[in-house]
């Protein structure tokens, strides 16, 4: 199947060779094919036909200057949009910078102070249940640096995904 691309190849004399023949052939054995090249090269001769004019001087710097002027509100505009919201992305970056120093911040006053709280005797059931520490679990430094440092990390890529999002959007595409 030839397509118009090939035709106007075809039509320009830019196929060579084995390509060149079986366009021969194939417009040979379908006539419509062969109106199709004539239309294009009907199109060829009305283009040849056009008469040129010369641009006159300084045509390519007015269009560039015109370009300018059309580029230069955009570029203007742009960053006035996001001057607004970047306040919510420095309160944002520093939450996360607080969430990583909250763990030193706070170490010298988790310490155990040395007073401990035992439930009297008297008040204690006689059969042992077994039981697991769950206040030692959730008071445990490495699971509060490990919840924080993993919110620190999921809030730096929301953040990522929103730079990314925002710089598409700023590309245009």
């Amino acid at each position: 199947m030839l397509t118009d691309d090939i035709l106007w190849d075809y039509a320009d004399g830019f196929l060579e060779g084995e390509e060149k023949l079986r366009v021969d052939a194939y417009l040979q054995q379908n006539p419509a094919q062969q109106a199709r090249l004539e239309t294009i090269r009907a199109e060829k001769r009305s283009f040849s036909d056009l008469t040129l004019e010369k641009p006159k001087a300084g045509f390519a710097q007015q269009v560039l200057k015109v370009w300018a002027m059309e580029q230069a509100p955009a570029k203007i505009q742009e960053p006035s949009k996001t001057v607004g919201r970047d306040w919510f992305l420095w309160s944002i970056a520093a939450a996360f910078g607080l969430m990583i120093a909250l763990p030193f911040l706070l170490a010298p006053s988790a310490a155990p102070s040395g007073l401990t709280f035992q439930i009297p005797e008297q008040y204690l059931p006689q059969v042992k249940v077994p039981t697991f520490d769950w206040t030692g679990f959730f008071n445990s430094a490495l699971l509060r640096n490990f919840l924080l440092l993993s919110m620190a990390f999921m809030g730096l890529k929301l953040l990522d995904k929103y730079f990314q999002v925002r710089r598409m959007r700023l590309s245009g595409q």
